[in-house]
Parts: structure tokens; C-alpha cells; sequence
């Protein structure tokens, strides 16, 4: 590997920054050169936040459009708004249970259908992986461990070159102690999602 670009896009409050952070950590923890970005937008209100993480023989954080690897939409509009960083080759993993904005609350344009998003996703890229993440951590009994069950999916691909124990390491040293258990348990579970064909 060279390189490998991750572009990572949701909402304000979905831990997105952590979930980037977690793999830049557990890259440089395994040898491997890590570089990345963020943008917070309008985070504490639900706007975009996006992260951009390069790992390999790169220098900068920013991924050129049209040469993200691996997109994680962490809400599924947001999965679409970042295709331009997409290329055919592209594998995106997104969560499925959308964050309806406000302006649409108030009377706006209507929230798409997400298999309509879906659907367009799939038509654009090589490969896409819906997971119900907010869902999954939800039985687990950790609603904020979303983050983590789409980090266990990205890592299922086998795009990102490394051990999964290696992010088990990096969260055991991240997340508070009593949240631990249930973090690898989404972590896994996103894991097993990915694993099938998308």
C-alpha cells in the first residue's frame, strides 16, 4: 500500500472526529504514517462535520476529489453531499437511520427516501455497505457507540491495513474503562456486517 485515502462525513455530535482519530492512532501505533483533517462546520447546531485521514506515503491531509478509497457516511445525505471525493473504485460504509435537519422539521424540502440515497450511492461507486450502526448500539446498550460499530465495518472491508486487535488496543486505551466492553462489542459487530457482501 501506498496510500489510502478516508473520508469520513455525518453530523455534528456523532463522535465522526473520534472515529477518525481512533484509526490515525491505532496507524501509528502499527508503524504506519498517518496524517489528518478535520472541519466541524456548524457542529453544535447538526451541521456537516467531515474528516479527512491519509495513511502511507502521503504528506498532506486533504484527499483530492475523486480519490477517496473508502467513504463513512455516518448519516446517509451526508454519505451523498461527499461524493464528489468518490471515484468509481470507491467503497462506501453507511449508516442507514437518517438525522432529519431542521429545515426540513420547519416545512422544507423533504427528507429523500434512504433507499432512493441508497440506490444513487450504489450507482456511483463499486461498493456500498448500509449498516444500521445507531440501531446495533442501541441492543448493545450504548447509543453512542454508533461511531465505533461503522469503525468495525470499515475495518471488515479490508481496505484499512491493519489488525483488528490493533483497534481493540487503541480503544481500550481511548474510551472511558466502564464504556470498554460495549465498544468492542460494536466494534465487532460492525466488524461482522462488512465481512458479508455488501
Amino acid at each position: 500500500m501506498s496510500s489510502l485515502n478516508v473520508f469520513f462525513a455525518g453530523v455534528g455530535g456523532q463522535g465522526i472526529i473520534t472515529g477518525a482519530s481512533i484509526i490515525a492512532r491505532a496507524s501509528i501505533a502499527a508503524g504506519l504514517n498517518a496524517v489528518m483533517s478535520e472541519v466541524h462546520g456548524m457542529a453544535q447546531r447538526g451541521g456537516s462535520v467531515v474528516c479527512e485521514l491519509r495513511l502511507g506515503d502521503v504528506r498532506s491531509p486533504m484527499i483530492p476529489d475523486g480519490e477517496a478509497d473508502l467513504i463513512i457516511g455516518f448519516e446517509p445525505v451526508e454519505a451523498v453531499r461527499c461524493l464528489t471525493k468518490a471515484n468509481h473504485g470507491t467503497v462506501i460504509i453507511t449508516e442507514v437511520r437518517p438525522i432529519i435537519p431542521v429545515s426540513v422539521s420547519l416545512g422544507g424540502t423533504p427528507y429523500p427516501a434512504v433507499d432512493d440515497l441508497l440506490a444513487y450511492l450504489r450507482s456511483q461507486v463499486a461498493a456500498v455497505y448500509a449498516v444500521p450502526a445507531a440501531a446495533m448500539a442501541e441492543d448493545i446498550g450504548l447509543p453512542q457507540a454508533a461511531n465505533v460499530v461503522l469503525l468495525g465495518a470499515a475495518m471488515g472491508t479490508g481496505l484499512i491495513p491493519l489488525e483488528l486487535e490493533t483497534i481493540r488496543q487503541t480503544l481500550s486505551r481511548t474510551v472511558p474503562a466502564e464504556a470498554l466492553d460495549a465498544n468492542l462489542r460494536a466494534l465487532q459487530k460492525g466488524f461482522d456486517v462488512s465481512r458479508r457482501s455488501p
